[in-house]
């Protein structure tokens, strides 16, 4: 008897349980020195694993499932159907090019070797079947490749209904189809995703397909890594897929692995577009309050928001505290048309982004606010009604800045903002007490050091003295005004 080969430690490295039957007998066969037998047996091995990958596919895939229909049909009508299977597996993407070529030259001998009158194959020959049996199919993961991706890819761009348009659904269907996935093919499938979603950016018919494909891709690269793309890789598709880029790497985690050439050219396009579509610098916000931008990025997004009208800023929809300067610079304009767009903003983003604010900015938008009040600006004058009516309402910080600027500036001269004082105190009037306990006394700290403005004379301090005179919370203040007066 020729000196057999050991095939059993080939076992080790068989993955699914249901795979190691043909070939425990293929080992058998070698231990009892028929050669032949093992080949086939290592063959069919091979032949019934690839057959069991569809059959499990096809509970996702309906390709694969057409393609357990084709083999069933085959071996109904007792035809061969081992080359199909080999076929098919590779254009399925359950093999590799190389894989195929191997494992069509071990198909091509079995059909050599199963023939009884034909020469059996050597010790070698056998090892070397079951090591491209092994390695190529039976150690490998029912991992799906470009075929599912085909499929999935059509179902995603072409199906409405194929997922609910809600971010959590989408992400709850990529992480669970992400490991079926073949990790050979990412790149492929992003590529081939993104060039049709960037097809139809701006085709609004297509808005459930662009938002999944957000969803779909953010998801895949936070699971897979973003570094599946090198840097220069991910600058190359900033320029091919801009559009689809542009929400895809608006998140932080993402943003700030693709490289900075690919950030700079993403930052670039947002700032450009935003001339026609002002929202869509909530991206760059977004990026710049998580800490993503570079400190150059950064300057760039400032330099433009600085520059750009009231109105422009309102459409974008940006926060408060991202574009706290232009705010207070186009309230000191003494314009309306520049003053109402943004206090029109700061009303719309609500106190709790004013209160984002730090203190001191709080103050001086109080002061500012009240200001542009006093010139009359309507949307100003709208603000300090509604806040008359609760002045728990908004931050304390922004209504210690408007009482304070009815009284005194920041060097503590005293003059007198009249026109609003009776929303200013109403307003005050609704605080709890230590507030106004703690508002009386900076005011009339502020009053015992400040000097009057030339105009203000004692009949100014009497009127604002009967301005107060009705509220118990002001006697301190009062006080102070009282004796101001009497040094004039």
């Amino acid at each position: 008897m020729a000196e057999a080969v050991d095939l059993s430690h080939y076992a080790n490295n068989i993955l699914a349980a249901k795979d190691r039957p043909l070939f425990d007998d293929a080992v058998k066969a070698e231990k009892a020195g028929a050669l032949r037998a093992a080949y086939v047996m290592i063959w069919l091995a091979c032949a019934e694993s690839l057959k069991r990958r569809f059959r499990e596919a096809q509970k996702r895939d309906g390709g694969a499932g057409r393609i357990v229909g084709e083999i069933e049909n085959k071996e109904k009508e007792h035809k061969a159907v081992d080359k199909l299977v080999l076929m098919k597996a590779h254009e399925y993407g359950f093999i590799s090019e190389p894989g195929h070529t191997l494992l069509n030259h071990i198909y091509e001998m079995r059909c050599v070797y199963g023939h009884p009158y034909e020469e059996a194959p050597s010790h070698m020959q056998v090892l070397h079947a079951a090591d491209v049996v092994v390695e190529h199919v039976l150690s490998k993961p029912v991992k799906l490749r470009h075929g599912f991706g085909t499929q999935l890819l059509k179902s995603l761009l072409e199906e409405p209904n194929f997922l609910d348009d809600q971010q959590t659904a989408v992400k709850a269907f990529t992480e669970d189809v992400l490991p079926r996935l073949d990790e050979s093919i990412y790149n492929w499938l992003l590529d081939c995703y993104w060039k049709k979603l960037e097809e139809f950016y701006d085709d609004s018919s297509m808005a459930i397909f662009s938002r999944r494909g957000t969803w779909f891709s953010r998801t895949m690269l936070l699971e897979v890594g973003v570094n599946v793309f090198s840097h220069d890789n991910w600058h190359n598709k900033s320029s091919r897929f801009p559009n689809i880029l542009m929400r895809v790497c608006s998140i932080a985690d993402i943003f700030k692995e693709i490289g900075e050439r690919a950030q700079d050219s993403l930052v670039g396009l947002i700032i450009t577009k935003s001339a026609t579509h002002a929202s869509i610098l909530t991206r760059l916000e977004r990026l710049s309050l998580n800490g993503a931008l570079t400190t150059r990025q950064q300057e760039r997004f400032v330099k433009h928001v600085s520059e750009m009208q009231p109105s422009a800023i309102r459409s974008a929809g940006l926060s408060t505290k991202t574009c706290y300067e232009k705010l207070i610079d186009a309230l000191k304009s003494h314009n309306w048309n520049m003053q109402n767009p943004v206090i029109d903003l700061i009303v719309s983003n609500g106190p709790d982004q004013a209160d984002e604010l730090k203190k001191n900015q709080q103050v001086n938008l109080g002061r500012n606010l009240l200001q542009a009040g006093q010139g009359s600006a309507r949307s100003a004058i709208g603000f300090l009604e509604k806040l008359s009516q609760n002045g728990t309402s908004w931050p304390f910080n922004v209504v210690r800045g408007i009482a304070l600027e009815s009284f005194t500036n920041d060097d503590n001269v005293i003059r007198f903002k009249k026109r609003h004082l009776g929303r200013v105190l109403s307003a005050i009037d609704h605080l709890q007490e230590d507030q106004q306990d703690q508002l009386m006394a900076e005011i009339s700290a502020s009053i015992d050091k400040g000097t009057p403005k030339d105009w203000e004379t004692r009949d100014e301090f009497k009127n604002a003295i009967d301005s107060l005179k009705d509220y118990t919370w002001a006697k301190s203040l009062v006080a102070s005004l009282k004796a101001k007066a009497a040094s004039l």
